[in-house]
């Protein structure tokens, strides 16, 4: 009995050892930490390079000089013009033209994938706009359009509608035959078909298609700010290289890095909430 007392009180001891084995091996295999790991290794590497000035400070400052022109920035803002300024006015365009192509997009899109006449008469327009390098509308937005904010939105509209219209599309082809027969046979009308089977079995494909829409406006936002503009991340980017700004150039390409990842993660955010039956069936 004293030797099974003792052996109880031997395991009770060791429990908070072998939980906190357990817990620093659970940490080990969170793959979150590469993450950081990654991120300091970068840091590290380009920490070195300028204090080895194995890359000349003009063409790669250190991060103690990007830290320093990122905080004149804050302060002082870039050539009468605040860092707020900038990234708002990089968030309005990209916003405005995203949002746009959702409202005419997506009703587009499950249109055609719903009325074959729908898509005969928009398919192959949507197909042909969806490959065309966005650029290439861009000299011809600014003759019609002027050099204002009508022409960049426009431009990032045209960007984004065919990627949106297109996911939408094939999105209501994602709904089972099975289902809709059901529905039929329960003597169910076309509209409530198409609300309580069509449209949220395309819902995972539209959210997807809006992800990758979102990015590539996101991307094309920066292109449009270097012609006829006097704000935006795009703009302070363009303006930098000009002086040789490289500082600036790295604080505007980092910012840009994270702005994008923020609306990644926010879109999948919406889509958790909103689709959170993806997965599921």
């Amino acid at each position: 009995m004293v030797e099974k007392a003792s052996t109880a009180s031997m395991e009770h001891k060791a429990t908070p050892e072998v939980t906190s084995s357990r817990e620093r091996a659970a940490a080990l295999s969170d793959p979150r930490w590469l993450s950081v790991l990654s991120v300091l290794a970068l840091l590290a590497i380009w920490t070195a390079l300028s204090a080895f000035a194995l890359v000349p400070e003009v063409l790669l400052p250190g991060p103690s000089e990007v830290a320093a022109s990122f905080v004149d920035l804050l302060l002082h803002g870039y050539r009468e013009t605040t860092l707020w300024q900038n990234s708002g006015a990089t968030l309005w365009r990209c916003g405005a033209g995203f949002l746009l192509a959702c409202v005419t997009g997506v009703p587009l899109g499950l249109a055609m994938g719903y009325s074959d006449k729908v898509r005969a008469a928009c398919n192959y327009i949507v197909q042909f706009m969806r490959p065309l390098p966005p650029l290439s509308y861009l000299i011809l937005l600014i003759l019609w359009l002027g050099i204002g904010e009508t022409s960049k939105i426009m431009l990032l509209y045209l960007t984004a509608f065919p990627i949106i219209a297109s996911s939408s599309m094939a999105g209501v082809w994602n709904a089972k035959l099975q289902r809709i027969q059901s529905a039929q046979s329960l003597g169910a009308s076309d509209w409530k078909i198409f609300r309580h089977i069509i449209f949220p079995s395309a819902l995972p494909m539209i959210f997807t298609g809006a992800r990758i829409a979102l990015a590539t406006a996101f991307s094309t936002v920066v292109a449009a700010e270097l012609m006829a503009a006097t704000d935006g991340l795009g703009w302070m980017v363009f303006s930098a290289s000009r002086f040789l700004r490289n500082d600036v150039i790295i604080i505007g390409i980092v910012l840009l890095g994270v702005i994008g990842m923020a609306l990644n993660q926010l879109m999948l955010l919406v889509d958790r909430r909103v689709v959170h039956w993806r997965g599921v069936e």
